[in-house]
């Protein structure tokens, strides 16, 4: 299966375009299972972790646009972008 992942700050690494067309392992296939792919295999590409010590996701997910928890199944050509959760009070 064929994604285009699109990491936004503080995701990416400066200067980087963040965008990038991965081919992903048959294993893969809900955002659950690609963060730990990320985090495992292409860590290279990410200026910040996906899930912090305590073992909590750091991010949210739009796939084709939509926000969908890390349970979604993902699809041959899906765009996903990587978003930090946004807090404020």
């Amino acid at each position: 299966m064929r994604i285009t992942l699109k990491l936004l700050p503080p995701y990416r690494k400066a200067g980087d375009a963040g965008e990038y067309s991965l081919t992903l392992p048959e294993d893969v296939v809900s955002l659950k299972e690609l963060v730990s792919y990320l985090s495992r295999e292409k860590a290279d590409i990410l200026a910040f972790e996906l899930v912090d010590r305590q073992g909590v996701l750091t991010a949210e997910f739009l796939v084709n646009g939509k926000h969908e928890p890390v349970e979604h199944t993902l699809n041959d050509g899906d765009a996903i972008s990587v978003i930090p959760y946004i807090c404020g009070g």
